[in-house]
């Protein structure tokens, strides 16, 4: 079956209903499995996860140990978390179409019938919602990193984003690393995080303003490398989680740098990787406006909000003040990494 995006674009009583139906049905589901409560620390917003789906806190680990906690003096925000037929949450004319349930313009409930996954979100109520049918790594491998753009949304703020970048860095400064996939991001972070250098991500992090601070925050310990990449790095100590969804990645466990992970980075720079056939790389300044969309463009893309001008004035915000770079990669991971601590400390 050839599924199409539709958008539905509903009144006020009919969005606070279905945000009824959805409490409902998770009341239902809590009555018979026993609720876990856990909670993710994001640096700038806590979540509180209400979570009423058998076997899937092991998987919660994987993907978050670096932010997940047991208790906390206070939260933000709950996202509540179960299994369900995603069917019964749709109209029989919808079931053909990955339809996103829209109120003022703003596109708050994603249906997925293909793979069977709902993302809604309630933000008067600060309550979000991910329901699934099958909660097995091939599937949520599907949605990219889990819960990325239900996250994107809590932690959007004035001062804050999640952003589709890796960080970086040497005496607590810092480096956000951007590409769209396939560039050598995580390649690149990944080498310096065996180098020794403070990690913050691979992928996905937040970044946050203060005052004229720019920070970067960590959500996930993980990371996805091609099979390739992963055989040229043996010192690397992860857990093998799955192959990501089409069978071109790895995605790993990090939980053994959680200790060594930098919780609030300062953000001095933009460096934008490519890939080069050349024996030396080479790190020279990039024009200011290509690199501020290429930046703005891949987290927007990412996030489903390509066509959200607000977002993408936010990320445009935070990170108009930096000087962009671009590093020159050869096939020397070692070289790439050297010439990118020297760059940092004279930064």
């Amino acid at each position: 079956m050839k599924y199409i995006n539709y958008v539905l674009n509903v009144d006020k009583v009919s969005i606070e209903k279905y945000y009824k139906f959805l409490d409902s049905h998770f009341q239902e589901k809590a009555k018979k499995i026993s609720t876990v409560t856990k909670y993710l620390d994001l640096g700038v917003k806590i979540i509180r996860l209400q979570i009423a789906c058998e076997n899937f806190i092991p998987k919660l680990k994987q993907y978050f140990s670096c932010s997940l906690k047991d208790d906390v003096n206070s939260y933000d925000e709950t996202l509540y978390i179960w299994k369900d037929e995603v069917s019964s949450f749709i109209n029989e004319q919808y079931e053909s179409k990955h339809v996103m349930i829209a109120y003022q313009s703003q596109r708050l409930i994603k249906i997925d019938p293909e793979n069977k996954i709902i993302n809604a979100e309630n933000p008067k109520e600060k309550k979000y919602y991910f329901i699934a049918e099958d909660f097995s790594y091939e599937t949520l491998s599907k949605q990219g990193h889990l819960f990325v753009r239900l996250i994107s949304q809590i932690v959007r703020s004035e001062h804050s984003a999640l952003v589709h970048s890796a960080a970086v860095g040497i005496d607590n400064k810092g480096v956000l690393i951007c590409a769209i996939g396939g560039s050598g991001k995580t390649t690149l972070a990944v080498s310096c995080l065996l180098d020794g250098f403070q990690y913050v991500a691979d992928d996905y992090l937040v970044l946050s303003k203060n005052n004229d601070d720019l920070c970067a925050s960590p959500i996930y310990s993980m990371i996805a490398l091609t099979p390739h990449i992963f055989k040229q790095m043996p010192n690397l100590k992860t857990e093998f989680i799955c192959d990501n969804y089409n069978n071109t990645k790895y995605l790993l466990n990090t939980s053994y740098y959680d200790d060594k992970l930098a919780r609030k980075l300062p953000v001095k720079a933009i460096v934008f990787p490519n890939i080069k056939d050349i024996k030396e790389p080479t790190i020279e300044k990039t024009d200011r406006n290509r690199a501020i969309t290429q930046m703005v463009y891949s987290t927007a893309s990412q996030m489903g909000n390509d066509d959200d001008k607000t977002y993408m004035k936010l990320l445009i915000s935070l990170i108009k003040d930096l000087n962009f770079y671009q590093i020159n990669l050869s096939s020397n991971l070692s070289k790439n990494v050297q010439i990118l601590k020297q760059f940092i400390k004279e930064l």
